[in-house]
């Protein structure tokens, strides 16, 4: 049987959170420790410049 290296190991984990549609900003690894850090991206609202507004205000 063949040994995965924790650098495979850190690599698959990274394709599974982009598989599913998480960023990730950063792949740390330390020892047996893998650490990754997953990046926010801001919602963007459609309706943001929209005036909602109806008739006399």
């Amino acid at each position: 049987m063949a040994q995965t290296t924790i650098e495979q190991k850190a690599l698959r984990l990274l394709n599974a959170f982009e598989r599913a549609g998480k960023s990730v900003g950063r792949v740390t690894v330390d020892g047996k420790k893998i650490e990754l850090v997953l990046v926010e991206l801001p919602t963007v609202d459609e309706f943001e410049r929209v005036n909602m507004r109806h008739g006399k205000t």
